[in-house]
């Protein structure tokens, strides 16, 4: 699979989680038995089963080990023993006990073989959770430096993702990229996921900003985002996602126009863009599913829909892990014949980002409208490089003058200029190219 990818130019980056394992994880087993052995201490366990700590999750009564289990998530989830930073019980040890070593060598094995296998880097599933207890963050930043350090020496470009958000601790670990998502803040969540019925791990009771009509503030996400922007300096990149696997889809409730607006906004702000597959042909979320503790979560989790023959194009077998939705239109072959589809704008604005030195994630960003306003606009701008982004989220109907004198459209959606007079008639965007 990776030779297949690098020969068409593509880079592979895996999903570690390394802060718990499945509870039917070989480690894990032998951990549970009531006989001392070399994994008994690979996870949190207390002494006896009597033994209570109310600041973490435990399962307890499950195993033939007198002992409670800390997990990360749900029952099947243990923690992975990494330490503590206030260590307040017997059977807990501070994170920089030498026993430790151990778990740091098998991490770094773990990244090794899959760097050796052809990988380019990994996203990190709960980069934060390794060691309990640190509310700063910079005992696993400290962890995590250690690690990449380690794994630098062998191999310089792998690349390592976060699941932090919070961009400047996660630099601080040598990480390249963090996500700034639902985990911390309302910035993100404020953007595409704040109704009610939009689930998110909410419920939440506002108006997300990227929503036709909508009356939201652009002051949430903003004062959270330049905020880490100012603290990470040159020192590492966020990100701003479409989606992931823990979110409702962009679509709900959204037309097309919406979401390509709102496409339109991640591949032009200043982040390392991530699409959630699917997003970029509009799937659909299905609600009502729940498998394996996806519970609300598994209806962003259904199969990449490429066509219209069984199961979407996805699998010929008769039983597929999930369903597959039944609206044909969001589908990549759909999708690609239709004019103007999402996946077609999703193909060019990808295409302009790749081209225009000014949208990269190391080029200038200025808002220049008021958090208030109707048209969201802001500049981007490279060494060589300037470009003027306008975004009509509310799907408002609006002139405006453009001050620049000197420019060329690069891609629109719903808008037209004539004589440095734009015109918004609905939902959509302008994106401009100054010219000395």
């Amino acid at each position: 699979m990776f030779e297949t990818a690098h020969q068409k130019g593509i880079k592979v980056i895996l999903d570690l989680v390394v802060g718990h394992t499945s509870d039917q994880c070989e480690w894990f087993i032998q951990s549970s038995k009531k006989e001392k052995n070399e994994y008994s201490d690979y996870y949190i366990w207390t002494d006896c089963v009597w033994d209570n700590c109310l600041n973490y999750k435990m399962v307890n009564g499950t195993t033939a080990r007198d002992g409670n289990y800390i997990t990360n998530f749900f029952a099947f989830q243990p923690a992975l023993n990494f330490g503590f930073v206030n260590p307040q019980e017997p059977w807990q040890k501070h994170y920089l006990d030498k026993s430790f070593e151990k778990m740091h060598d098998l991490v770094v094995d773990i990244i090794e073989f899959w760097l050796s296998k052809g990988a380019d880097g990994f996203r990190v599933d709960m980069a934060d959770s390794l060691i309990k207890g640190d509310e700063s963050g910079e005992a696993n930043a400290w962890l995590w430096d250690k690690l990449i350090t380690r794994v630098e020496q062998k191999y310089p470009d792998a690349i390592f993702v976060s699941e932090w958000c919070n961009p400047p601790a996660a630099a601080k670990g040598k990480f390249d990229i963090d996500f700034m998502i639902h985990i911390r803040g309302q910035g993100y969540n404020s953007f595409f996921r704040y109704e009610k019925d939009v689930k998110a791990y909410g419920p939440y009771e506002g108006q997300s900003y990227f929503r036709k009509n909508s009356s939201a503030s652009f002051e949430t996400f903003a004062s959270e985002y330049l905020g880490y922007l100012s603290a990470l300096g040159e020192n590492g990149y966020l990100s701003i996602p479409s989606g992931n696997h823990d979110l409702s889809r962009i679509s709900i409730g959204r037309t097309d126009e919406e979401i390509i607006t709102a496409l339109a906004f991640v591949l032009t702000i200043k982040s390392v863009p991530f699409i959630y597959y699917g997003d970029e042909i509009g799937m659909r979320y299905i609600d009502g599913l729940s498998k394996d503790g996806g519970y609300d979560r598994t209806g962003s989790r259904t199969p990449m829909q490429w066509d219209t023959t069984k199961n979407k194009g996805f699998s010929r077998a008769d039983q597929i892990y999930l369903p597959v939705h039944d609206d044909d239109k969001y589908t990549v072959e759909r999708q690609e014949k239709l004019d103007g589809s999402i996946l077609n704008y999703a193909k060019e604005l990808i295409n302009i980002r790749k081209t225009h030195s000014a949208l990269w994630a190391d080029s200038e960003i200025e808002f220049l409208s008021d958090y208030e306003d109707d048209i969201l606009i802001y500049s981007r701008k490279s060494q060589n490089q300037k470009m003027l982004v306008y975004i009509n989220r509310k799907g408002v109907q609006k002139s405006m003058q453009i001050t620049a004198k000197n420019f060329s459209v690069i891609s629109g959606l719903n808008a037209k200029i004539d004589n440095n007079n734009a015109s918004f008639a609905d939902t959509g965007f302008i994106i401009l190219l100054l010219e000395n």
